[in-house]
């Protein structure tokens, strides 16, 4: 897509995501409410980027654990997944953009082939955990909230993707069918080599099925630090509710947080989800009979998290 275009999207989107946030404002409290609401996170707002930091911190050692042999190191690999978060944010393009500046920030340390490899890996046990989440998360809302017929219709259709997506990997896993290997002669001629490329290509594909046997306590490792990334995320959402709403629970901070997951997975390609994480955030809040200004407040406050670590991200990737 031209540059042009891509501008025009940005922009569009820009808009189509503004009008939802006032939307979302106008009919969940208003400004005052929101305004407020921020004023009591106040000081506590540092410990909401250090959570956040702390997520990336724990992404970063799942990274090191895929790329166990390699001279990747925990500050190469948190400087690359911040800057990277901020390119994947900042443009409509997400994970297309934010996971290549990955294999580009650490270029120096390893190669190209385990580079992708890993990030590839790495991404695919985020992607499982995920998964847990937002089929945990679904279920517990089905039991505990007051669900109107459009989120109950969202809740069914997640179900239905988290199984197709865990039946395509039992199956992909099992058959291992060379899907990256079929494209290799192209990449070879769009690269205009003759055997490099596609040699890389089923390089990394081998490296990726290869996963399954690793060591147990390899894997194991791996989601641990998976798992640490998503009670961090819970974390900051129950330390932000409680400053608002001191009678939260941390049931009701995981389904908002499962809620934020499923937005960003979603929604990636809208830069900062603007609006989209108030609207849904608030429908949610709504059938768990919580003040809906309250979690407008949460993904802003969230979102503003997000700047602050991106605003890191940009300046290491300018330096």
């Amino acid at each position: 897509m031209s540059r042009p275009r891509l501008s025009v999207l940005n922009v569009a989107i820009a808009i189509v995501g503004l009008g939802l946030l006032i939307f979302a404002v106008q009919n969940n409290g208003g400004w005052p409410a929101i305004v407020d609401g921020i004023g009591k996170v106040g000081w506590w707002f540092a410990a909401v980027v250090l959570l956040g930091a702390l997520r990336m911190a724990v992404r970063a050692r799942a990274w090191m654990q895929v790329a166990h042999d390699t001279q990747l190191r925990f500050t190469d690999a948190f400087k690359a997944i911040l800057v990277s978060d901020a390119v994947g944010n900042l443009t409509p393009l997400g994970l297309l953009a934010s996971e290549p500046t990955k294999v580009l920030m650490v270029r120096a340390k390893i190669s190209t082939v385990t580079s992708i490899a890993s990030v590839t890996i790495e991404n695919i046990f985020y992607t499982a955990s995920v998964l847990v989440v937002l089929l945990s998360g679904t279920w517990l809302f089905l039991q505990i909230a007051n669900i109107p017929q459009g989120l109950e219709q969202v809740s069914e259709l997640i179900i239905a993707a988290v199984a197709i997506a865990v039946v395509a990997g039992i199956w992909a896993a099992r058959s291992r069918p060379a899907v990256l290997s079929r494209f290799a002669p192209i990449i070879s001629k769009i690269a205009g080599r003759s055997h490099a490329p596609a040699d890389a290509v089923r390089d990394v594909e081998q490296q990726i099925y290869a996963v399954p046997q690793w060591p147990l306590s390899r894997l194991a490792r791996v989601a641990m630090w998976e798992a640490a990334f998503h009670i961090a995320a819970v974390a900051e959402v129950w330390l932000v509710l409680r400053l608002l709403v001191p009678d939260i629970t941390l049931g009701e901070a995981f389904l908002l947080e499962a809620t934020g997951r499923f937005v960003t997975v979603a929604f990636k390609f809208v830069p900062y989800r603007i609006g989209i994480d108030e609207f849904g955030s608030a429908a949610v809040a709504s059938a768990l009979g919580l003040p809906t200004d309250t979690a407008v407040t949460l993904a802003l406050v969230r979102k503003l998290r997000i700047i602050v670590l991106n605003a890191f991200g940009l300046i290491r990737l300018v330096r």
